[in-house]
C-alpha cells in the first residue's frame, strides 16, 4: 500500500509539474502580443541635423452631451471651461446645450490650457467628458525658413510647404511591436510603447542652414522694411553641388497660426511669383547667343540716342552710365544698355531667336531643378515680332521666377555647366551642360566689370572678386503697358569670381522711393555675401 501511495504521489507530482510547465508556457503566450503602432509624423531637419518642425503629444477635448445626465455638473463642467483663458467659448454653450453623440471641444490645447482642463475635469467627474492624445505639430523657430517649410492642418495633413509636397514620406507610419500585457489585460512595458508613439523613425534632410537662414531673413527684413517695400526674397545657392542653403522671404507666416495670414503669404515667392525679370536676363540672353554663334565675344555695336524698332523707340534705362558709340558686349553688361542688348537680339532670324528662347527656358528648364517642389513658371511672348525680340533681350515681354533665374546664374558661374538646385539634402544630381565653358567663363568676366565700375558697384566687396548683374524691371499692367512708379530691384551674383562657390540672389518688389537694383538690391547682396563668407570659414 505504502509503494502505490508513493508511486500516485509521484505521478501526480508528475502532473503537475508537466501542467505547471505548460501553464507557464500558456500564461507566456498570454502575455505577449504583436501590436500596430503609428509613429508620429516625421521630423524635418537642416543640413547640421537642427529640427525645425517636428511633433509632440497633445490633448483634445470632447464632450458628448446626451451622456452627461446631471445638470449641475453640465453647469459646472460649462462655467469652469468657459472661464479657461484660451478656450473657444463662442461655442462653448451650444456644444454643452445639443444632444450629440460626440463633439470636439478644442483640438490639441496648448500645455496651459490641457493643464487647466484636467484640474477640471478632475473636480467635477463625469462620464461624457474627456481627453483624447492626439498628436501636434510644433515648429520650434517659428517663422524660419516660411513658407517653405509650409504647415499642417488639425488632422497633421500637409496644406502648404516641403509640409504639402513630403506629405506622403512625412506622415505616420505603422509597425508591428511585441507588447507585453499582464494577467489584468494592462501594459506591462508601457514605456516602451510610449516611446514608440512619441518618437518617429523618418527625417527629412533639407539643405538649408539654419543659421545663414535666420541672419538672412534679418537683412532681408530689414532692407524691405526701409525701402517699404511690398515683399522680398533672398537665395543663397552653393554653386558646386545645387544646394540651396538659403530661402529666404519676407513677410513670412508663424505655422501654428497660418489661418491668421492671407493666403498669399503661404507662397513661396521666388518660386511662384512670375515676374519680367529685366536687366538681370541680359546675361542669359547673351550666353544663348553667344552658344548659338549669333554673336561673338568680339561683337560691337553702335549705340545712340534710342534705337527704332518697327514703330517703337527703344531708349536706356535712368540707370544706365551713358553708353555711347561703338560698344562691346562688356560695356553692354557694365552700363546695363537696353539699346545695346536689344541690337545684339536682333542679329538672330526672328524664328531661330524665338526658338531659342523655347528650348533655354521651356525645354531644358527640366535641368535646372532636382525636384519638382522647386520647378517654378516661365511665359513666353505670345506675339513674336521684331518689338518682342528686341524686349525680351532686357527682360521685358519675358516673365519666369526667380528661382529660374538664379538656376541660369548657377550654370554661367560653374562653367556653363548647370548642378540642379536641390533643397533635400539626399538627392543625387549632375551636371549637365547649357552653355560651352568658354562662353560662359566670357560672361562670368563681363560680370566682374558690372560690379569693378558699373551698375553694381554697390555690391563690390574688398579683396574678394564678385561677378554679378543688377536688375531694375517695370511692373506691367493686367490692362496691358507698365504700372507707372512701381518696380522690382534685384540683383544676381556669384563668388570668388574665378572660382565661384555661391549665388546669391536679391529681389525686392516694389520699393519706395529708390527703386534701381543697384541701390537696393546690389548693398544688400553684399552684406549677405560677408556673412555667408564668415559663416562658410
Amino acid at each position: 500500500m505504502i509503494l502505490l501511495f508513493f508511486f500516485a504521489l509521484a505521478k501526480q507530482l508528475y502532473f503537475i509539474t508537466i501542467d505547471r510547465q505548460k501553464l507557464i508556457l500558456y500564461a507566456q503566450e498570454q502575455r505577449n502580443e504583436v501590436v500596430k503602432v503609428s509613429t508620429p509624423r516625421g521630423e524635418i531637419i537642416d543640413k547640421e541635423g537642427v529640427v525645425l518642425a517636428f511633433s509632440i503629444p497633445s490633448y483634445s477635448l470632447y464632450i458628448q452631451p446626451a451622456l452627461i445626465k446631471n445638470d449641475e455638473i453640465r453647469n459646472k463642467l460649462y462655467e469652469e471651461l468657459s472661464k479657461v483663458k484660451g478656450m473657444p467659448i463662442e461655442n462653448l454653450k451650444k456644444i454643452f446645450d445639443k444632444n450629440a453623440p460626440f463633439t470636439w471641444v478644442y483640438r490639441k490645447m496648448p500645455f496651459e490650457v490641457e493643464k487647466r482642463v484636467k484640474e477640471i475635469l478632475k473636480k467635477f467627474p463625469t462620464q461624457g467628458v474627456g481627453l483624447i492624445k492626439e498628436e501636434k505639430r510644433v515648429y520650434p523657430y517659428k517663422d524660419l525658413a516660411e513658407p517653405l517649410l509650409g504647415f499642417v492642418g488639425i488632422d497633421n495633413e500637409g496644406l502648404e510647404g516641403i509640409e504639402k509636397f513630403y506629405n506622403s514620406y512625412l506622415g505616420s507610419v505603422s509597425k508591428e511591436e511585441n507588447i507585453e500585457f499582464d494577467a489584468n489585460g494592462r501594459i506591462v512595458n508601457i514605456d516602451k510603447l510610449e516611446s514608440l508613439v512619441q518618437s518617429s523613425p523618418i527625417k527629412l534632410k533639407l539643405t538649408i542652414d539654419s543659421k545663414l537662414q535666420g541672419l538672412t531673413e534679418r537683412l532681408l527684413d530689414a532692407c524691405v522694411k526701409k525701402y517699404k517695400a511690398t515683399r522680398g526674397t533672398v537665395v543663397i545657392v552653393d554653386v558646386k553641388t545645387g544646394a540651396i542653403l538659403t530661402l529666404a522671404q519676407t513677410p513670412r507666416i508663424d505655422p501654428e497660426k497660418f489661418y491668421d495670414y492671407p493666403e498669399e503669404d503661404y507662397r513661396i515667392f521666388a518660386r511662384d511669383f512670375l515676374y519680367e525679370p529685366g536687366s538681370i536676363l541680359k546675361p542669359i540672353i547673351f550666353s544663348i547667343l553667344l552658344d548659338n554663334n549669333i554673336i561673338s565675344k568680339d561683337t560691337i555695336v553702335n549705340i545712340g540716342k534710342y534705337l527704332q524698332v518697327a514703330n517703337r523707340k527703344i531708349f536706356d534705362a535712368e540707370d544706365g552710365l551713358g553708353l555711347s558709340g561703338p560698344s562691346t558686349i562688356k560695356d553692354i553688361l557694365r552700363y546695363s544698355s537696353n539699346i545695346g542688348a536689344a541690337s545684339l537680339a536682333l542679329k538672330a532670324p526672328n524664328k531661330e531667336y524665338f526658338d531659342l528662347l523655347k528650348k533655354y527656358f521651356v525645354d531644358d528648364e527640366k535641368y535646372l531643378f532636382s525636384e519638382n517642389f522647386l520647378k517654378g513658371y516661365v511665359d513666353l511672348p505670345g506675339y513674336k515680332g521684331e518689338v518682342e525680340q528686341a524686349t525680351t533681350a532686357f527682360g521685358q515681354g519675358i516673365s519666369l521666377s526667380f528661382l529660374n533665374v538664379i538656376a541660369y546664374y548657377s550654370a554661367i558661374a560653374n562653367g556653363g555647366e548647370i548642378v540642379p538646385l536641390k533643397i533635400i539634402d539626399d538627392d543625387v544630381v549632375s551636371p549637365v551642360r547649357l552653355f560651352k565653358k568658354s562662353d560662359a567663363d566670357f560672361i562670368r568676366e563681363c560680370l566682374v566689370g558690372v560690379v569693378e565700375n558699373g551698375t553694381g558697384i554697390n555690391a563690390k566687396i574688398n579683396g574678394v572678386e564678385v561677378a554679378g548683374k543688377t536688375g531694375t524691371a517695370q511692373k506691367p499692367s493686367k490692362l496691358g503697358g507698365y504700372i507707372p512708379g512701381e518696380y522690382v530691384a534685384s540683383f544676381v551674383g556669384f563668388f570668388p569670381a574665378n572660382n565661384p562657390k555661391f549665388v546669391i540672389g536679391v529681389l525686392i518688389d516694389n520699393p519706395v522711393g529708390i527703386h534701381w537694383g543697384g541701390s537696393v538690391a546690389a548693398p544688400l547682396f553684399k552684406e549677405i555675401a560677408l556673412a555667408t563668407m564668415s559663416m562658410s570659414r
